[in-house]
């Protein structure tokens, strides 16, 4: 999509349109599910924060694939309240597999660390 201006839009998130000389916008977010608890809480925290920072790098295959298994964990969170333990593993499998794309994110480190937790 473009911007009107010959630049390129990729996303856009939480926001709200407005066309013609009379139309109006609005945005209104869903509530979230509470988490479980604050081990849970910690994770979809790091999860969005993770997510974010992925933007900041070049896309290849894995930060992508990364980035739609995060967007899964972000998800189930935010409905229920907690990640499924196997769908953990997913995830810190797809950590592993973009270690190299990601090593230098500090976020990362976050997201593995609370994994951990929740995996006892």
């Amino acid at each position: 999509m473009t911007d009107g201006t010959g630049g390129r839009v990729d996303r856009i998130k939480r926001s709200a349109v407005n066309f013609g000389d009379h139309g109006t916008a609005n945005y209104q977010e869903a509530p979230r599910a509470a988490a479980a608890d604050e081990t849970t809480a910690a994770l979809l925290e790091a999860v969005r924060t993770l997510r974010e920072h992925l933007r900041l790098l070049t896309e290849t295959d894995d930060t992508t694939a990364l980035d739609g298994e995060l967007a899964v964990v972000q998800g189930e969170i935010e409905r229920t309240g907690q990640a499924d333990r196997a769908r953990l593993g997913r995830l810190r499998m797809r950590l592993q597999t973009a270690a190299t794309a990601v090593a230098g994110l500090a976020s990362t480190a976050a997201v593995v660390q609370v994994i951990a937790q929740l995996a006892g």
